[in-house]
């Protein structure tokens, strides 16, 4: 018989306007009872951390979820901002647990992304009040941990677990970046997030990286190599 195992990550059909508990309702009847879902946000951002967050619910909400989780919660990316707020509120508030950590532009720079997205779900696991029994994250990774692991493709639209992780993560790497507007103005963090929007390239041009720009990302990268040159020149 099959199993859920059988059909995830791989499988791409069974993808849902709004999330729910039914990966987790499987996950529980192949005996796990404490599960995480995580999910990121700033992967590809040119400047600032990248953001992970993690959320855990009480086995008993997946057979019994309030309708106020299921009408708010969604991917964060499908979210305004007031909305986003909302469900942040309601995740704190019908959560068992939640938590989150921020991998640094130079972990980013000195590794790659996908070290760095490991590096912080190993931070967070330290982190956790609540130890999971497996934790469910949206992507295809291929990661080994201590604790069971598994990728969901597009899990952010089909687990309520990794959507609130979504929302965790995406609001508090919005807050960060609103401070770095204040503390490194022109580049319009505050409206970008960090993202190359075309007047934030036209800043990076104008006026140099910041101190919090990632220079293995394009087009710093590029620009370093420049600057570089010109100071070898002098």
């Amino acid at each position: 018989m099959s199993t859920l195992f059988d059909f995830y990550p791989n499988s791409s059909d069974l993808a849902q306007i709004v999330p729910d508990f039914s990966i987790e309702r499987e996950l529980c009847s192949n005996g796990y009872r404490i599960i995480a879902g995580i999910d990121e946000a700033g992967r590809g951002a040119i400047a600032g951390p990248l953001s992970l967050g993690m959320v855990i619910y009480a086995s008993s909400i997946y057979t019994e979820t309030p309708e106020l989780i299921l009408n708010t919660i969604a991917d964060s990316k499908k979210l305004s901002h007031k909305k986003r707020e909302e469900a942040f509120s309601v995740i704190k508030n019908f959560s068992l647990h939640y938590t989150s950590i921020f991998v640094p532009h130079t972990i980013i720079d000195r590794t790659d992304i996908n070290i760095a997205t490991k590096i912080g779900i190993e931070r967070l696991i330290a982190k956790a009040q609540i130890k999971p029994d497996i934790i469910i994250m949206d992507g295809n990774f291929k990661f080994k941990f201590d604790t069971k692991f598994m990728s969901v493709i597009k899990g952010d639209n089909k687990s309520i677990s990794i959507a609130s992780a979504s929302i965790i993560a995406k609001v508090l790497r919005d807050e960060l970046m609103d401070k770095a507007d204040l503390k490194y103005p022109g580049y319009g963090f505050s409206l970008n997030k960090g993202y190359g929007s075309k007047k934030h390239l036209e800043s990076l041009y104008n006026k140099g990286f910041s101190n919090i720009h990632r220079k293995s990302y394009e087009p710093i990268k590029s620009l370093t190599t420049r600057e570089e040159l010109l100071f070898s020149e002098d």
